[in-house]
């Protein structure tokens, strides 16, 4: 018998003639039914299935979970959560993540459909340091009724912290609830808050008060200076979201929105009091936070009273505080997609004839309402607060021409009509020729910025730009390359470029509104024949990593266009294969891809009081289904550990003490050699076992690594001048005293805005004859021992001579007298002045040198010894236009000298 509700759902779901025949062949005489039907109970249809998972991600099942984006990093032993809307994963117990160590972080939120997850890292900081954070001992999954959680737990000092993420059914929005209960004595929690991570602006922060409008600000923020309380106090505003706008540079787009919904203070016998929240938004991350107590004297900001009163607050037993947020998803990239979902007030809507147009809204005080991308259509649909009556817009187009309108609300529609921008002409640009072309404006033309975010960022009023924006374009000489581009009408001197072994031509461009034009650019004449020496960035990033934003395919574009050749992907804590993209580039024999990963210490922790700073490994092999790719661990253990676990996962890899001193002593953590990781700097005028630096030298019980056990030093990192004198002298500290250690010079560039390659290595690989792929065996044994110079333009070739050898950098010469042979070569735009000969650390001679000198410097020395070549120059106006932030440099590795003939080299001043 088929009743008539499942008749209903069988001619809905199925159709009218399959319907009519089951039934027939079903009933036999359905006339004879029908009274009888309509005394029946009526069934209600079944409810679809339920999309809600919390879990974690096994092996088995591994495939049923849509990990996606450019910042996804879950892997087996992670916990997922979904509604089937929203994809959300929380790190496992032992997978580190974030400022704090330990897991059970919030590290991947991204639409499960669309696969757009650019979610970095979010710590919960009781405390509101990453040093009294509560790490996570417990993790576990829960589905009851119309929700799932994820819930993590912890406990120290005197408190446990519950975290609960929870998804609902059929309910767009992340809900995170943060309890924190006073069990026992320890510490006083003062200030607490949620750490959310975008370095480098990763992610871009808007931050909006529903509750005090004038706390708004927008993308205009004040600048913090972290070293003055009253700075951070200014920076500290009564709003409650932050909207992270995500990069519009990939396929699929994301924005979320964070609210800190309320907090609270919960006695022992039940009563509840609100708590006074705040938000700190900095241009690498921000903190949604709150006080444990309430204030003496309510004010909508925190005062010096409140940061006074602060120094008393703390837990009582059995109290608790509630922190309750929300997170919302939106499709684009732009603050409206998450705007539109907060504000209930008009719409307002328009249309542009240029898709790539964003458009900004500010309210009839002048306070920042929102920010929009347009549709490919050229439309654009705003929902507005209930409170605006009166909006002043402005429209930017990626060429920097704004147009500004204002509008009052009349009507539903609020039509502002159509934008109308200035017609642009373009250049069709060269294609099958690898290179990069610079533009500058001449006369009255302004200089060109490509890939402008279009989000106005600012900083004390000042314009920050984003890594990608930049006055250049890169051709890789591939198809995928952009055939031309948009420039206003004027006139451009444009620079083509390859690099440091190449030529720079220089041409004059006039652009003609509605006109293509184009310029005579030939292929570049090269200058320099490496022969066996090969380029190489051994520390280079893109999107996977959490502080950047460029696809994969534009680093390798922007790689080759610099002409150079060994690429090591190096993103933070993470592995990921992409040596796949040069095939698919089109790029096979132009380019190498070695997998790597650039070990960042975040946390710092009983193990590792000022974390490990970074380090790079690799050659290493991605593991798709773990957490991070299978990077090796790193937190919450010192740096002969971090040492061990690399050799332990792959043994022949190379590590690379990254950046080791910084410029900016709040960057201190990132810089090995600034604290030890047990807050002693490296003392280059002490030896190694002095009490400052012995903890260099103490073994691991179980591996024997030490911490000093890396294979090579970054002397110099991008455009870190201010410390490049002092990482030399801690390396040739360290060479004075047996630890033979090759040095290195990278770029560390994240984006575009920085040219890759430079600074880069030259390495000697014999009999190579320039062919790609290198055997990575091959490249690594020459790196780790010192066959290669770092530079950023000037090009050596330096070998300690006599009668019987001829001995090249990384090898040891025999005997007490040589001829030191340099011969310096540059491109024309690359300037140098000053040849530096260093011998065990001090100068031994210098002189004045032009490009193409070859000097002969006679070598004398009485014991074993090592010989450095450094040359140096100012730079020009070619170099400081493609290169703006660097100075021609160049560093060669150690020619030892074993003086005595013993075959056995003795460190100058050995002492370990």
């Amino acid at each position: 018998m088929i009743y008539k509700w499942q008749r209903l759902l069988c001619f809905l779901l199925l159709g009218f003639a399959f319907c009519t025949t089951g039934l027939a062949q079903e009933s036999g005489d359905d006339e004879g039914l029908a009274n009888a039907e309509e005394f029946l109970p009526v069934a209600e249809p079944p409810p679809p299935p339920s999309l809600l998972r919390a879990e974690q991600i096994k092996r088995e099942t591994f495939d049923s979970f849509p990990r996606g984006g450019p910042d996804g990093i879950a892997g087996l032993g992670d916990w997922w959560l979904s509604n089937g809307s929203i994809c959300v994963a929380v790190s496992d117990v032992d997978h580190h993540a974030g400022i704090v160590a330990g897991g059970g972080t919030l590290i991947d939120v991204g639409h499960c459909v669309q696969g757009n997850d650019q979610w970095t890292y979010a710590n919960i900081l009781t405390g509101l340091a990453k040093d009294t954070a509560i790490p996570v001992s417990k993790v576990s999954a829960l589905i009851d009724g119309d929700h799932a959680d994820i819930v993590t737990v912890g406990e120290g000092d005197g408190i446990r912290q519950t975290v609960i993420y929870r998804l609902r059914e059929g309910v767009d929005t992340l809900e995170i609830d943060v309890r924190i209960e006073r069990i026992g004595d320890g510490r006083p929690v003062q200030m607490s808050g949620l750490f959310t991570l975008y370095s480098q602006r990763s992610l871009t922060p808007f931050s909006l008060s529903s509750y005090i409008p004038d706390a708004t600000l927008g993308f205009e923020h004040p600048e913090i200076d972290r070293s003055k309380v009253s700075s951070l106090l200014e920076g500290m505003m009564p709003s409650d979201w932050n909207i992270l706008v995500g990069a519009d540079t990939y396929e699929t787009k994301i924005s979320y929105g964070i609210q800190l919904r309320s907090a609270e203070l919960i006695k022992a016998n039940g009563s509840r009091q609100p708590l006074p929240t705040f938000l700190a938004v900095f241009p690498d991350y921000s903190m949604h936070g709150w006080m444990t107590r309430p204030l003496w004297f309510q004010s909508e900001r925190l005062t010096w009273l409140s940061l006074l009163q602060n120094q008393f607050m703390d837990l009582e037993k059995d109290e608790q505080m509630l922190a309750k947020f929300k997170v919302l998803l939106g499709e684009r990239a732009d603050v409206a997609s998450v705007t539109d979902q907060i504000y209930t007030g008009p719409r307002l809507r328009g249309y542009a004839d240029n898709s790539d147009v964003s458009v900004a809204v500010w309210d009839q005080d002048d306070r920042p309402v929102t920010q929009s991308r347009i549709a490919a259509d050229g439309s654009f649909n705003i929902r507005l607060p209930k409170h605006v009556q009166w909006v002043k817009m402005q429209a930017t187009a990626p060429w920097g021409q704004k147009i500004t309108r204002e509008l009052s609300l009349a009507d539903i529609r609020n039509d502002s009509g159509r934008w109308a921008f200035r017609e642009n002409g373009a250049l069709r640009l060269p294609s099958g020729i690898p290179m990069s072309l610079h533009f500058f404006g001449f006369g009255d033309t302004a200089t060109p910025e490509f890939g402008n975010d279009l989000l106005g960022f600012t900083e004390q009023g000042v314009s920050v730009p984003g890594m990608l924006r930049r006055n250049r374009i890169d051709l890789a000489g591939v198809d995928s390359d952009l055939d031309q581009v948009d420039l206003p009408p004027g006139q451009y001197r444009v620079l083509a470029a390859r690099g440091l072994e190449f030529e720079v031509k220089e041409y004059l461009l006039t652009v003609v509104a509605g006109k293509v034009s184009e310029l005579p650019i030939i292929p570049l004449k090269r200058i320099w024949y490496g022969g066996d020496w090969h380029s190489a960035d051994l520390h280079v990033h893109s999107g996977a990593s959490f502080d950047s934003i460029l696809p994969f395919d534009e680093r390798l574009r922007s790689f080759v266009a610099q002409g150079a050749e060994i690429l090591v992907a190096s993103e933070h804590n993470r592995l990921i294969e992409q040596g796949g993209r040069v095939a698919a580039l089109g790029l096979d024999g132009r380019v190498q891809v070695i997998t790597g990963s650039e070990l960042t210490g975040m946390s710092r922790t009983a193990n590792a009081p000022m974390t490990v700073g970074h380090s790079n490994a690799f050659p290493l092999t991605a593991k798709p289904m773990e957490f991070a790719g299978g990077s090796p661990a790193v937190e919450n253990r010192p740096l002969r550990e971090v040492i061990a676990g690399v050799r332990e996962q792959a043994p022949d890899a190379l590590f690379q003490l990254n950046h080791p001193r910084a410029a900016d002593p709040l960057d201190s953590d990132l810089a090995y050699f600034d604290h030890l990781s047990i807050g002693s700097s490296y003392d280059p005028m002490q030896p190694l076992d002095s009490a400052n630096n012995r903890s260099l030298l103490m073994p691991d019980p179980v591996s024997g690594f030490r911490d000093i056990d890396f294979d090579v030093i970054e002397v110099l990192n991008g455009a870190e001048f201010a410390v490049y004198e002092q990482i030399r002298d801690d390396w040739f500290s360290l060479l004075n005293q047996g630890a033979r250690r090759a040095a290195t010079g990278n770029s560390d560039s994240h984006g575009l805005r920085s040219v890759v390659a430079a600074p880069r290595n030259y390495v000697y690989i014999p009999d190579s004859n320039k062919q790609l792929p290198l055997a990575e065996a091959d490249f690594i044994n020459a790196v780790r021992a010192g066959h290669s110079f770092m530079t950023t333009g000037p090009l050596l070739a330096v070998t300690l001579r006599d009668a019987y050898s001829d001995v090249g950098m990384g090898e040891t010469f025999s005997g007490q007298r040589g001829e030191l042979h340099i011969q310096i070569d540059t491109a024309p735009w690359v300037s140098v002045d000053t040849l530096t000969v260093w011998v065990n650390g001090a100068i031994y001679r210098q002189l004045k040198v032009e490009a193409g000198d070859h000097k002969v410097v006679e070598l004398i020395v009485d014991t074993d010894s090592y010989v450095v070549v450094e040359v140096s120059g100012v730079p020009g106006a070619v170099y400081r236009a493609l290169m703006p932030d660097l100075a021609p440099l160049a560093l060669s590795n150690p020619i030892y000298i074993d003086a005595n003939g013993d075959r056995k080299w003795q460190a100058p001043k050995a002492m370990n």
